[in-house]
């Protein structure tokens, strides 16, 4: 795993962001960008799960790639991941403008680019991907954290999505209150419409209502089956 840091003159900080992957890669990579990256790292344990996929999956031992970025602490992340954040469009702007280009210039060819989050990491990835997307084949969304404007802007957009979406809620999670502004998300209901929304606007949706709370016991457990469905379910660019 390679560390590095970018200074980003948009959000005006350093963002620290990690690069999984194995050495000799070929000409042609899976690429997945993950939001709450340290969280995925140290409480999800994703590259303990990267291995396993490895070993299970031979031939994606020189094509998976995760780019594991994290918007800083609590605050900072609700500001960056929230539509009424003050750096949600600065933070989009970040991923376009300056962190993709950075990572891609140094790999081989993409044939298959995707976005994974946990809550509100899978609200700002629904609106990264819906500003250009047609340059993303997979959405992988874990209780993702929309809003009634969010859900709003995002069947308002006069575009496609033709995405492959895994997309996951917790039967528990309508209760759960943020501990930033202290409202209920209602995140199971949300995510019942957001389902509406993306096939509407043409993606390909994987829905998936599961007995769970909001909270990473149950994402960590679930990621496996998120990152499954990332490298077998075509939707490469060709």
């Amino acid at each position: 795993m390679k560390t590095d840091i970018i200074p980003s003159n948009i959000l005006n900080k350093k963002i620290e962001y990690k690069i999984v992957s194995q050495p000799n890669l070929e000409d042609e990579v899976y690429l997945l960008y993950v939001q709450d990256g340290k969280d995925y790292l140290e409480i999800g344990n994703i590259e303990k799960v990267y291995d396993e996929l490895i070993q299970t999956f031979p031939s994606l031992s020189r094509k998976l790639v995760m780019v594991l970025i994290h918007p800083g602490d609590s605050l900072e992340r609700w500001n960056s991941y929230h539509h009424q954040g003050r750096l949600f469009l600065d933070y989009i702007h970040f991923m376009y403008d300056e962190l993709i280009p950075l990572v891609e210039h140094q790999l081989p060819t993409i044939s298959r680019r995707g976005l994974l989050g946990d809550s509100l990491a899978a609200n700002i990835s629904l609106h990264i991907a819906a500003k250009e997307p047609e340059s993303w084949t997979h959405l992988l969304l874990q209780s993702a954290a929309t809003s009634f404007q969010g859900l709003t802007d995002l069947a308002s957009m006069k575009k496609r999505y033709p995405w492959k979406v895994y997309q996951t809620v917790g039967l528990k999670e309508d209760e759960f209150i943020s501990p930033i502004t202290n409202e209920k998300l209602y995140i199971l209901s949300r995510n019942r419409q957001l389902q509406d929304v993306l096939a509407s606007k043409g993606a390909d949706v994987c829905y998936r209502e599961q007995d769970e709370s909001h909270e990473w016991v149950f994402w960590k457990k679930d990621l496996q089956e998120a990152l499954r469905f990332f490298i077998d379910k075509g939707a490469s660019f060709h």
